[in-house]
């Protein structure tokens, strides 16, 4: 009885309130796990990590995948205080919380790399003779060489090597992960005319107005941004799906770009998947993520559902992490899952003006999936070819009820049964309205 009145902070062990939820294990719900991370999210093996609470130690080192252990804290309300090992053997604190119920995994993003390098002796020094600072050095490799692209890859992130600069002096190199863009074709600019809407119009027999209104909602209706010097096309990718495409093997090693649940979003309400939840979906058991509540759950499993707001002041999501990114994010996340699985990354995007899925290119008949990326890349009239053949082959209800302006059913038809959080049938019903009354004007 003691235990549970500490765990559960009850002051009176003969009072309890109608519907209070008690927690019988610590193990259960005070469970605290750490992850760290370096400056491209990869996970940071090796690193000497403590955690301090009620006036313990907890030591560990972290694993591959950048996990240290679990602890179990004695209470809801210890601090918890995370602090890593510097070179010169100091600690440095990097991150604290309030331990809070429900166990946790606690994100921590380093603004720097750890790399792994071993000092060799300069050849040409006699015995004590250490090596002048400002001598030049020549390089390893030609520094402006252009870098191959990294594919093929199962391990992400920086490795090193040891090797010799030009001159003789040793060195150690740092590779890293290089971009891949071959699968962009060259952009051309190329504006959508008038003739190009009435095609579309014409074949999907909706007004024009009402597929000028897709493109806004989608995209702001213009499917192109600029990366450095380069027009590529707008997209979004989805962690989910490239889990679902790999089997989930990448998922409790790279939650940020491969995880069974979707990014999250302010409007849901999540739980953590339990072990039984995994199982029926197929997710390994050490896959640790938060699920959306749905209507089968229990009243009990809905009161302990929380937000991302609570998520991100708890450490259980951090705002890099486990939210969408912009199109310079997406890429970058594309960029990681491409070098795992080029076709399943490509398919977990959704691409260009009107942000069509790429798994659809089949069904969409395009030969495979990198000739719709290239179509998707190439110009804004290939852009709307993709929307009218996605309509027709993919999803041919739409038609219906954009001549019926249901925009609800439209919505729902192209955005899934989650449209409303999105308020994607408000925004398409104000967009075909604006684009009515300037044909209307005119």
């Amino acid at each position: 009885m003691n235990e549970l009145l500490r765990l559960n902070e009850i002051q009176n062990p003969n009072r309890l309130a109608i519907g209070q939820r008690l927690a019988l294990k610590k193990t259960v719900v005070l469970g605290v796990q750490p992850l760290f991370l370096d400056v491209n999210r990869d996970p940071i093996k090796g690193l000497d990590y403590v955690l301090e609470f009620a006036g313990k130690v907890i030591r560990g080192v972290t694993a591959e995948n950048g996990l240290g252990v679990k602890s179990f804290t004695d209470s809801a309300e210890d601090e918890v205080k995370i602090l890593v090992k510097r070179l010169d053997g100091t600690m440095k604190e990097v991150g604290r919380g309030v331990s809070g119920y429900g166990n946790k995994l606690i994100t921590l993003i380093s603004p720097s790399m750890k790399v792994e390098a071993k000092t060799e002796k300069h050849p040409d020094l006699t015995a004590g003779e250490r090596p002048n600072p400002k001598a030049e050095t020549k390089p390893a490799h030609d520094p402006k060489a252009k870098q191959p692209p990294t594919t093929g890859k199962e391990e992400l992130g920086a490795k090193t090597k040891s090797g010799k600069t030009l001159d003789g002096k040793p060195v150690v190199i740092v590779e890293g992960d290089v971009p891949n863009l071959s699968y962009l074709a060259e952009y051309v600019d190329e504006e959508v005319a008038e003739s190009d809407y009435e095609w579309a119009a014409k074949e999907l027999n909706v007004e024009i107005a009402a597929i000028k209104a897709f493109a806004l909602v989608e995209s702001g209706g213009n499917g192109f941004a600029k990366i450095a010097s380069r027009i590529v096309p707008k997209i979004l990718y989805e962690r989910h799906k490239f889990s679902n495409k790999t089997g989930h093997r990448y998922s409790a090693k790279y939650p940020d770009i491969s995880l069974p649940t979707p990014y999250y979003n302010k409007k849901a309400k999540y739980v953590i998947a339990d072990d039984l939840y995994k199982k029926k979906n197929g997710v390994p058991s050490d896959v640790e993520y938060h699920r959306p509540i749905n209507k089968k759950d229990s009243q009990e499993v809905k009161e302990a559902a929380v937000t991302l707001d609570d998520m991100l002041k708890t450490g259980k999501a951090t705002s890099e992490k486990d939210k969408y990114a912009d199109i310079f994010g997406s890429y970058k996340r594309l960029s990681k899952a491409y070098q795992l699985d080029q076709e399943a990354a490509l398919e977990s995007c959704s691409w260009g003006a009107f942000q069509i899925l790429g798994e659809y290119w089949d069904e969409m008949k395009y030969s495979n999936i990198f000739d719709f990326v290239k179509a998707m890349s190439r110009s804004k009239k290939e852009q709307l070819k993709s929307f009218v053949l996605y309509v027709k082959y993919v999803s041919p209800a739409i038609k219906v009820h954009l001549k019926n302006k249901d925009w609800a059913s439209a919505a729902r038809a192209y955005n899934g049964p989650k449209y409303k959080e999105f308020d994607y049938d408000i925004k398409l019903e104000a967009a075909y309205e604006k684009f009515s009354k300037k044909k209307y004007e005119k």
